[in-house]
């Protein structure tokens, strides 16, 4: 990333720590302003529906120029390929230009035109690979699936956007899924993801946007190790069905059916305890959801009652459960426990905000017959971990 989208991240991340204390009630007006003065942050940042639209706009630009395009041209194989790859390094270098402005880095054309560039390389190579060297369409495939791994890991490290790592990790278990032994790979690939990123969400040395792009590869490896141990994924050989026209298999020895039933019960109280010792929020989440997963794996081998009838108690459940904690928590000495408390410090009333706005852009009702609540102060980008003091733990 350029030093200066960093610098930029940073102060961003320090203003927005600030305005948490401040409602927190931790630091007064005077220490506030203090702080927004010694992190000035010069990028303009809209909200998140207007950045939503002004994607939508930049996408359908960009894809309606590609169409102009092949309509007066009307190039073969390889001039299509070549068309496509060429409308993506421009992208590329619009991107570039968007970054270094401070008044466009954070308008949403930025991170549209860094998408819309990779596609279109990746695109691109897969026409020419396929259609101009006569490759075949398996190793086509094997061949885009490296080249977007490559493209978007590169995107992500030079423009810093967490779902552009999202992209990269799936296109590198999509790749490993195709090859001899790939659950095996998947286990080994997604222990590796965890080993190397487990940490990397709290290094200060990192940019803010690539510590959230850490924490979205730590999710995805966490995703990827239950997959390859799941005894369902196992018994219906999900990851083996990567390979189109596989050859049939003998079936997995019994002893591994064990094996991945004890992991399959055993992996989400191992992240749930986890995420309660570092304090992760994410990591809890997605040990509540792999518990879900398991719940109902489990269901499907032992009929205890009809299915919807699990989830509808197991959701009951973890209300009672919140519930019961929270109530603990509340009528604990000091109101906390172990570190843990009830309240809610730094909750983003931005956020309420914009989930109220959705209905009416959706709806295409005026915005006029919503009473609206007037902000002032500091409008941060919202939605960010990590940085100044405030991080992705609870």
């Amino acid at each position: 990333m350029r030093s200066e989208s960093v610098a930029w991240e940073r102060a961003a991340e320090v203003r927005e720590a600030a305005e948490g204390w401040r409602r927190a009630q931790i630091i007064g007006t005077p220490a506030y302003e203090a702080i927004r003065q010694a992190y000035p942050d010069p990028c303009v940042t809209p909200s998140a529906i207007w950045r939503i639209l002004t994607a939508v706009m930049v996408t359908a630009v960009t894809l309606c120029s590609l169409g102009a395009l092949w309509l007066a041209t009307r190039p073969g194989s390889t001039g299509l390929a070549l068309l496509i790859v060429v409308l993506g390094v421009a992208a590329w270098m619009l991107t570039e230009r968007l970054q270094a402005s401070p008044r466009s880095a954070r308008r949403g054309a930025a991170g549209t035109t860094a998408f819309w560039g990779s596609v279109f390389v990746l695109v691109g190579v897969g026409i020419f690979v396929n259609e101009s060297l006569k490759i075949p369409s398996a190793q086509t495939m094997n061949t885009v699936l490296l080249a977007s791994v490559l493209v978007w890991a590169a995107s992500c490290w030079r423009w810093g956007s967490p779902v552009f790592a999202a992209l990269s990790a799936l296109s590198l278990f999509g790749l490993l899924g195709r090859l001899p032994l790939g659950r095996a790979l998947w286990l080994l690939a997604g222990a590796a993801l965890i080993g190397l990123f487990a940490r990397r969400s709290d290094d200060l040395a990192w940019a803010p946007s690539h510590r959230r792009a850490a924490m979205v590869l730590l999710v995805v490896g966490v995703g990827a190790v239950y997959a390859a141990l799941n005894v369902y994924s196992l018994d219906v050989r999900f990851v083996e069905g990567f390979v189109k026209f596989a050859p049939v298999r003998t079936e997995p020895p019994r002893w591994l059916f064990v094996v991945a039933a004890v992991a399959t019960a055993v992996m989400p109280v191992t992240i749930l305890a986890w995420a309660l010792k570092s304090r992760r929020t994410v990591l809890l989440d997605t040990g509540i959801v792999l518990a879900a997963l398991s719940l109902v794996t489990l269901r499907q081998y032992v009929h205890v009652a009809p299915l919807w009838i699990v989830l509808t108690a197991s959701g009951a459940a973890l209300i009672v459960l919140a519930l019961a904690v929270e109530r603990a928590l509340r009528h604990s000495p000091d109101g906390e426990r172990g570190g843990f408390t009830a309240d809610a410090l730094f909750t983003d009333d931005r956020r309420q905000q914009m989930l109220q706005t959705v209905p009416v852009v959706a709806a295409f009702t005026p915005a006029a017959h919503i009473p609206a609540t007037e902000e002032k102060g500091f409008a941060g980008r919202g939605g960010a971990f990590g940085g100044g003091g405030a991080s992705d733990k609870f």
